[in-house]
């Protein structure tokens, strides 16, 4: 397919909502459609002689450059999902396919890159997987999400052999506070704290609700007793006090287990249901004395 037949596709092309780029070996833009100007933003007069990184978010231009180079070397066509940058700076997501425009002597000449819009895809793929993964009510990490990273820790440890730690921590008469102040100044109550324990780790680690008043912190390359009495001290006195909600003040107060990988556990199972027994010890200690 020469430049000229191209052309003529070009314009019976310019009604659909594919946006389609036309560019040089040097990546400069010599035509598109009205479905580019309506992805990007640019007019047809704007666009033309521009380089054809202006599409896309910087950061981004090396890979899908290196990407759609190979991908032609090797199999005639690239086609992916990427990121999109409009006009008026606006990021989105468009799925893409390059191919390579020939003369009539079968020489490479340029490209034609076939795009459509996909960002409200994504977006709810985004949101669905977020939902998926994080606790609605703190906006923290939910177990699923927990549980994963912590089966990739121990797949990661296995070939490292390293080890990682996991505190349990659950908060002291919390069931109290619910039915003294209510379900919704108990929220509240969980909010501050899963705020307060992002606040005291180290931003490498993970803490998640995994339900209730239950939190678990994972701490990668964290295992010396030494250092992981520092990090539960640090917790501890980041939760133990008063809770300032709504102008009311409330004690509150946790109580923290501890298990180590593989010492406590090769499982994630194994490794929570280790880390809530130490907690329960520790609770039942402290209520006892």
């Amino acid at each position: 397919m020469d430049a000229n037949t191209l052309k003529q596709m070009n314009k019976a092309f310019d009604y659909l909502f594919d946006a389609l780029v036309v560019t040089d070996l040097q990546g400069i833009i010599t035509d598109w459609n009205k479905g580019s100007e309506i992805l990007y933003g640019y007019s047809k007069e704007e666009a033309i002689g521009q380089p054809v990184n202006i599409l896309h978010v910087p950061e981004d231009t090396a890979q899908i450059t290196s990407e759609v180079i190979s991908a032609v070397e090797t199999c005639g066509k690239w086609a992916g999902e990427v990121r999109m940058l409009h006009k008026n700076g606006h990021i989105g997501w468009i799925e893409s396919m390059c191919v390579p425009i020939y003369d009539s002597n079968r020489q490479i000449i340029g490209a034609l890159g076939i795009n459509r819009d996909i960002t409200d895809r994504i977006n709810e793929s985004q949101r669905l997987e977020h939902l998926a993964h994080y606790d609605q009510l703190t906006k923290i990490p939910n177990r699923y999400l927990l549980f994963s990273r912590v089966e990739h820790l121990i797949e990661q440890s296995i070939r490292n052999q390293s080890s990682f730690t996991l505190l349990y921590i659950d908060l002291d008469k919390f069931k109290l506070i619910n039915d003294t102040k209510g379900h919704a100044f108990g929220d509240q109550v969980l909010i501050e704290s899963s705020l307060r324990l992002k606040h005291a780790i180290r931003h490498s680690d993970t803490v998640a609700r995994i339900g209730g008043d239950e939190f678990v912190v994972l701490l990668e390359n964290i295992t010396h007793t030494c250092n992981v009495s520092i990090m539960v001290e640090t917790i501890i006195n980041a939760l133990n006090g008063q809770f300032v909600i709504n102008s009311e003040k409330v004690d509150v107060s946790c109580s923290v287990g501890v298990a180590t990988y593989p010492a406590n556990g090769t499982t994630t199972d194994a490794l929570i249901a280790s880390a809530d027994k130490a907690m329960y010890n520790v609770k039942y200690k402290r209520h006892d004395t």
